[in-house]
């Protein structure tokens, strides 16, 4: 076979020698860590499967069961499991592992998508928190912790509230607060933390959410520490039963577990553990100069806590990257791409998001701040963005996402499909709160807001119907 398309466009995109913003948090070994050195060069020497002296991952006894014990006393848990098929197999171990079917959760209504999967796979109730919107920045941020106790109280049959902490764009709600509502009415505290596994290496991030008294919690090592994509872990608090938990990681993980994918999660824990501190503290202090050069540039606004007072956001990582553009995100991170050879995470109408990590290095954020401000003196603000709002109704629930899933299904027009049920699930990005999911009711709001959303450029995610025309319904 001559034609290998997807090995031919990895290697294009290597050649372009591109400063890399975003996952996965190694950045190409920039750094030259030697552990991650030895995995590159005995790459296939070490991709093996459970022989005698390799342990098994599906029932460690051995050298995975102590790699996982040192990575729970990196994370102050006290029992972790390797997952080597990402996050999204670790929410649905932690869900499914501790709610029967039929049962009841209380869910972050702008969590991953993998948390509704669940919940389908599951056949899992649920009701919704819904976060708080920052009107500056047009994204999901914060949590009011009245709202928390609001559903906590007119859901006590719930058997878990699921988070996210920290959000995609960097923010964190009172985890502290929060666990002690959650537990004082018996449930348990699930926490989405795919993005903050580099947090308990340095104390100027803030804390994990463990510390804070979440039961459990997922968080991808390859987000933000030097290891590869497709590579997490699953930490568990003291005293949860891990029985059904243990069960589904190993139902949700492919049963030839990839030796390379553990090493490279026990060497960027030992590269952390080693070097974390001294790493995270030079690319904090980099951001923070960045921060403050940036605020003579007139064409974007860098994301604080100072623009997030009456957003109810108790912290925020200190290495991750939103700016507002004033020509819009999705415009910046193309010129960006094409004229500096940087590429962020993501873009959206608004804002970019850029991952810093300790595989970034000063010269990283200096070309950064180079091209922006480049970038301010030729554009300025001659393309000014539309400052639009979007609200997201509440939705009501008719049916469980499971059984709206499986029942006979039509299409119909978006604009035709009043009263009639979803088996979408739509998210505009941003502020990525979905604004329908399957078993919810479509009322004239919910269009309104799909209408608008696509008629401002904001990306529909989950829309079978890319053109935003047609929706999926329930068959009546």
């Amino acid at each position: 076979m001559n034609d290998m398309p997807i090995t031919e466009g990895i290697f294009k995109y290597i050649n372009e020698d591109i400063t890399s913003f975003h996952m996965p948090g190694h950045k190409n070994n920039k750094r030259n860590f030697k552990e991650l050195q030895k995995i590159q060069d005995n790459l296939y020497k070490m991709d093996n499967t459970e022989v005698p002296g390799l342990d098994n991952l599906h029932m460690p006894k051995d050298i995975i069961l102590k790699s996982e014990q040192n990575a729970a006393r990196i994370f102050k848990a006290s029992k972790t499991y390797y997952l080597v098929n990402g996050s999204t197999s670790g929410i649905y171990s932690m869900i499914l592992g501790t709610v029967k079917p039929k049962e009841k959760i209380i869910v972050l209504r702008n969590c991953h998508r993998s948390v509704y999967s669940a919940c389908l796979l599951g056949d899992i109730k649920t009701e919704y928190i819904y976060p708080k919107v920052s009107s500056l920045f047009n994204i999901g941020v914060g949590i009011d912790i009245n709202e928390v106790v609001k559903v906590i109280k007119e859901n006590p049959d719930a058997k878990a509230v699921v988070l996210t902490y920290p959000t995609y764009y960097g923010t964190c709600a009172d985890i502290k607060k929060i666990s002690k509502e959650v537990h004082d009415r018996g449930m348990l505290l699930i926490v989405d933390e795919a993005h903050g596994a580099h947090f308990p290496f340095n104390d100027r991030l803030p804390k994990t959410s463990i510390e804070l008294g979440a039961d459990m919690a997922v968080t991808s090592l390859h987000k933000t520490l030097p290891s590869l994509t497709q590579t997490a872990i699953l930490n568990l608090s003291k005293g949860v039963d891990d029985s059904g938990i243990g069960f589904m990681t190993s139902l949700f993980q492919s049963t030839s577990p990839s030796y390379v994918f553990m090493a490279s999660m026990e060497s960027s824990l030992n590269i952390m553990e080693n070097q974390g501190k001294l790493l995270t503290d030079e690319m904090i202090d980099e951001v923070l100069l960045f921060k403050e050069k940036m605020k003579n540039l007139k064409s974007f606004i860098v994301m604080d806590m100072d623009y997030l007072k009456d957003d109810f956001v108790y912290d925020m990582d200190s290495l991750r990257l939103v700016i507002k553009s004033s020509f819009g995100g999705r415009k910046l991170e193309k010129i960006l791409r094409s004229q500096y050879k940087i590429q962020v995470e993501m873009s959206d109408l608004n804002n970019i998001v850029l991952i810093v990590t300790v595989g970034n290095t000063k010269e990283d954020i200096k070309k950064l701040y180079e091209a922006l401000y480049d970038i301010d003196k030729k554009y300025g603000y001659l393309n000014k963005i539309n400052d639009y709002i979007i609200q997201i109704p509440k939705a009501e629930k008719v049916m469980s996402i499971h059984d709206a899933y499986y029942m006979k299904k039509r299409k119909v027009r978006l604009k035709e499909a009043k009263d009639l049920i979803s088996c979408e699930m739509i998210s505009p990005y941003p502020p990525g709160i979905p604004v329908i999911l399957p078993g919810e009711l479509i009322t004239p709001e919910i269009i309104d807001t799909i209408i608008s959303a696509k008629e401002n450029g904001i990306q529909l995610n989950g829309m079978e119907d890319m053109q935003g025309e047609y929706i999926n319904v329930v068959s009546s």
